[in-house]
């Protein structure tokens, strides 16, 4: 990292997300004391009912939390393992895989909800009711589409009751109950004890080699999908802003600044 005395060009911003500039829009029209005082008399003088604006608010902000928190699972099946003996490594990458699967569920749920909101709200204001509606429903649908994979993963063991299981983190999971069963003071003295350190070469190899298996496919997986949902999220907020707006009856703050420039 730089050291700032040696810093001479003066920061760039980092772009914000369609997600951070409207929860920025949000909150400037719901405290328009936000702004200095030449700015913000463009702002009052936009009449808003702020129930609405913090209905929008709650919802959008469920969908940055719930996407935020997915994008560090990335770091946690790269990094986040215990230092103790009482949680194996293959314990915890599994738990992770759990917890990832059910956040990705949960950001898929909560895109799902503001959709619904946004279509029972826009075709309010709406004169092409049928299409609102339409539009809305095929975002929910192409939702469900983009989450199948986790669907797919997920689901299943939630709702049969039965455990989620990677075939990698199986076989290492295998291998360490065979390890521990090598290690049993009764298994071990019928052992051929010439023979057992091949066993447990063996054993240990490939749990250690199908862990890094699953460990290595995680990471891709939560990087990929990462990069994934926050494309799908600039799109389809992209695309649903101007109806947002339309029913809030606001515009863009960035927009009505610029009127200062003229």
């Amino acid at each position: 990292m730089n050291n700032p005395s040696q810093t001479t060009e003066t920061a760039i911003p980092k772009k914000q997300d369609i997600i951070e500039e409207i929860l920025t829009d949000l909150a400037v029209y719901q405290e328009p004391n936000l702004l200095l005082e030449k700015h913000k008399e463009r702002i009052t003088s936009i009449e808003v009912d702020k129930s609405k604006l913090r209905r929008y608010w709650d919802l959008i902000s469920n969908v940055r939390y719930a996407w935020q928190k997915t994008l560090k699972y990335e770091l946690y099946f790269t990094e986040f393992y215990s230092f103790s003996d009482k949680i194996e490594k293959i314990e915890a990458l599994n738990h992770h895989i759990h917890a990832y699967l059910q956040d990705m569920t949960i950001l898929k749920n909560k895109i799902e909800v503001l959709f619904g909101s946004l279509k029972n709200d826009v075709k309010r204001v709406a004169t092409n009711k049928e299409k609102v509606v339409a539009f809305f429903e095929v975002g929910i649908q192409t939702t469900k589409d983009v989450f199948k994979g986790v669907s797919k993963y997920r689901d299943p063991h939630v709702h049969e009751g039965m455990r989620f299981l990677d075939g990698d983190l199986l076989k290492a999971e295998n291998a360490q109950e065979f390890l521990k069963l090598l290690s049993n003071p009764i298994f071990d003295a019928m052992l051929n004890q010439q023979y057992k350190p091949k066993i447990v070469a063996k054993a240990a190899k490939e749990k250690e080699e199908s862990f890094e298996m699953a460990k290595k496919r995680w990471i891709e997986m939560a990087q990929g999908n990462g990069e994934q949902t926050l494309g799908y999220l600039n799109t389809i907020l992209m695309t649903v802003r101007p109806s947002l707006y339309q029913f809030l009856g606001i515009k863009p703050i960035k927009d009505i600044l610029n009127l200062d420039k003229n």
